[in-house]
């Protein structure tokens, strides 16, 4: 997944921090991340795309530093990051299952990480600011706990996760995966479904340690018709980003560190 800073709005090159709040949405060039976007811009929001280009890449250091760098000198101001960008292989890939496992852990869980990571500080800021941050994490009804082992949910579960442990377990499913024993370790048969599994474990544990200061969520958009599902699913993006924009626009009293699907709070 590559991606670019454009405005989704014609307008200044560099508006003033002070102006209406700020929203940036990876992946939002088409499907579920467009409609988020322009649901966003609806409601009154700012909203800044970032989306695929030829010669940027979302699983690169270098472009996440650009990024970054980019709306740190030309914004000055984040309030609303919702990571939309992601991968997934296409069930007629001939790619062996194997081979898909880094790519898709590369982009979907480590990439979404860093970047978060990466924009922490003016989110952080937002807060200081009083302008209610709110980070929305894209994921899936495919990242659920249940296709793990009780061991393995126990330790995604914890409210002791931590990052070098969270960053060791994902490690672990991948050589798992080369090994050709995922299975019998308690790990489940799905590369996407794992990496979204972990996205929503970094969710929590970013949740637990932001605390109050903003309302950190991962949403499920459900089966939409995008070039992601092969235009095979049963909605439309449009409905499908429904849920992404009310985790994006929750009061200051909503939740944080939760899972949500058909636009409301769900189990994991």
């Amino acid at each position: 997944m590559a991606f670019a800073v454009s405005p989704l709005i014609r307008g200044p090159a560099a508006p003033a921090p002070t102006m209406a709040r700020l929203a940036v949405v990876t992946g939002a060039n088409k499907g579920v991340g467009f409609y988020i976007a322009r649901q966003l811009q609806e409601a009154g929001l700012r909203v800044v795309i970032a989306c695929r280009s030829s010669s940027q890449d979302l699983g690169s250091d270098a472009s996440i530093e650009a990024f970054a760098s980019t709306m740190e000198t030309k914004y000055q101001q984040l309030d609303v990051l919702v990571n939309n960008a992601a991968i997934a292989f296409k069930a007629a890939d001939p790619t062996p299952f194997k081979d898909q496992t880094v790519p898709t852990l590369a982009i979907n869980f480590f990439a979404t990480m860093r970047l978060t990571d990466r924009l922490l500080p003016l989110l952080r800021g937002s807060a200081a600011a009083g302008r209610e941050p709110r980070v929305v994490n894209v994921a899936s009804m495919a990242g659920k706990l249940r296709q793990l082992s009780p061991a393995l949910q126990s330790e995604f579960a914890s409210p002791m996760l931590d990052r070098p442990r969270l960053v060791a377990l994902v490690q672990s499913f991948v050589a798992a995966v080369q090994s050709g024993k995922h299975r019998e370790q308690g790990w489940g048969n799905s590369n996407y479904g794992m990496s979204k599994l972990a996205v929503i474990a970094y969710t929590k544990m970013l949740a637990r340690e932001e605390g109050s200061a903003m309302r950190i969520n991962a949403i499920c958009p459900g089966y939409c018709r995008t070039d992601m599902s092969s235009n095979r699913g049963g909605q439309s993006p449009e409905v499908g980003a429904r849920t992404a924009t009310t985790a994006a626009l929750l009061s200051a009293q909503g939740p944080t560190g939760a899972f949500f699907e058909h636009e409301r709070e769900s189990s994991w």
